[in-house]
C-alpha cells in the first residue's frame, strides 16, 4: 500500500472541540435565551432566531482565535489521535475552514501540538478541503459537516463524522460515511492500513 494511505486529516470545529457548547455559552450570555442545539443547527438559523446584530457578536464569541486557548479537546480524542500517531503510524493532519487563516493559524497550531502532539500538520483554508486532502495524499477526513463528507466520500476517500445534530440524518444515509459518538471508537472504524 502507498505512504498516501498513512496520513488522517481531522476538522476541528464541532469534530476535536465542542463548539456547539460555546455557541450555547454565548447565546445565554448575549441573549438570555438557553439554545436548543437540535432545532437550531447552523448559523442561518442562529441569525433567524436572534437577528444580524447579536449573531455578528455570537460569532465573533465562538470563533474568537483568543478563544482557543480556553478550548478542551472531546473526551478521548487527544488519546486517540496520539495512539493514532505512536501505535499505528498514522500521521494527523488538520484542516479547518476559517474567513482569516493568517490570524487563526498562529493561535490554533500551537494548541492542537500541545494536545495532540508535536508532529501534527495544520492547514487553515478559506475553500474547499477536498483539495488539500489531495495536496497532503490523505486517505480520509474525520468532520462535522455533511458537504465536507459527502465530497470527501464521493472522492473515494475514507470519512467519518463525529455525530452532531445537523449531520446524524446524514450519517444514517450514507453506509460509506462512518459515525462515532465518542472518538474512542475511530480506532475500530478506520479502513485496513499499513502497519
Amino acid at each position: 500500500m502507498s505512504k498516501e494511505r498513512t496520513l488522517l486529516a481531522c476538522d476541528v470545529d464541532s469534530t476535536i472541540w465542542d463548539t456547539g457548547a460555546r455557541v450555547r455559552e454565548a447565546v445565554l450570555e448575549i441573549t438570555g435565551e438557553t439554545l436548543d442545539l437540535e432545532s437550531v443547527t447552523t448559523w442561518t438559523r442562529v441569525l433567524d432566531a436572534y437577528g444580524e446584530e447579536a449573531t455578528t457578536e455570537i460569532f465573533d464569541r465562538v470563533l474568537s482565535p483568543e478563544a482557543i486557548r480556553d478550548r478542551e479537546p472531546y473526551p478521548g480524542a487527544a488519546e486517540v489521535l496520539r495512539h493514532l500517531q505512536k501505535e499505528q503510524n498514522i500521521n494527523i493532519h488538520f484542516v479547518t475552514r476559517n474567513y482569516d487563516p493568517g490570524t487563526i493559524k498562529p493561535r490554533l497550531e500551537p494548541w492542537l501540538k500541545g494536545h495532540f502532539g508535536p508532529d501534527v500538520g495544520l492547514t487553515v483554508t478559506t475553500g474547499d478541503k477536498l483539495p488539500v486532502l489531495r495536496e497532503i495524499h490523505a486517505f480520509g477526513l474525520v468532520d462535522d459537516l455533511p458537504d465536507a463528507l459527502e465530497r470527501v466520500a464521493d472522492a473515494g476517500l475514507w470519512a467519518a463524522a463525529k455525530i452532531q445534530p445537523w449531520n446524524r440524518e446524514f450519517v444514517a444515509k450514507r453506509p460509506d460515511v462512518y459515525g462515532f459518538s465518542d472518538w474512542r471508537e475511530v480506532p475500530n472504524l478506520l479502513p485496513p492500513l499499513p502497519n
